[in-house]
């Protein structure tokens, strides 16, 4: 049977459902970027002082603290950015081996490899991203389904791969 024409299981899932995880990870990657621009907005908007108005010291103060967190986290944003593009261009193939783009699940967890993302649900199901660059990944690369890994010193079987 193709892996293609595979349905939903306990250990694996088929294309539609590997679709909705891509496409929520996604939004939830484009929400918290949203977050962070509006954020920064705000900040850079209390940075500003008006130069017609009297302005006392601790305006200029705060003014600098301002846009101090603004420049953090402008920071933070293009690190939110970087790993949205990574996600847009991942491979979401079915797959019957560990690569960015596989869900892999062991110890009732699933991890979208080769992405960083908090956690989020879908179909009832939690997943969360797993960086490429990430000692867990490393230890999971190439495996397939029913391999056993390590991570630190405790030992894992891959229980899901899609």
């Amino acid at each position: 049977m193709r892996i293609e024409e595979e349905q939903m299981s306990e250990t694996t899932m088929d294309a539609a459902a590997k679709q909705r995880v891509r496409e929520a990870l996604l939004a939830q990657l484009q929400a918290q970027l949203e977050a962070s621009q509006e954020s920064i907005a705000v900040e850079t908007e209390g940075a500003q002082i008006d130069e017609e108005d009297d302005h006392r010291e601790d305006d200029t103060a705060q003014s600098y603290e301002y846009g101090d967190k603004a420049g953090v986290l402008e920071e933070f944003a293009a690190g939110q950015e970087q790993r949205a593009e990574t996600a847009e261009d991942l491979d979401f193939s079915l797959t019957d081996v560990v690569r960015p783009g596989a869900i892999v699940g062991f110890d009732g967890n699933r991890y979208i490899a080769g992405v960083v993302s908090d956690a989020f649900d879908v179909d009832g199901i939690t997943y969360e991203g797993i960086s490429a660059d990430a000692p867990a990944y490393q230890a999971l690369e190439g495996k397939h389904l029913g391999d056993g890994f390590s991570i630190g010193d405790r030992g894992h079987t891959i229980d899901f791969l899609a």
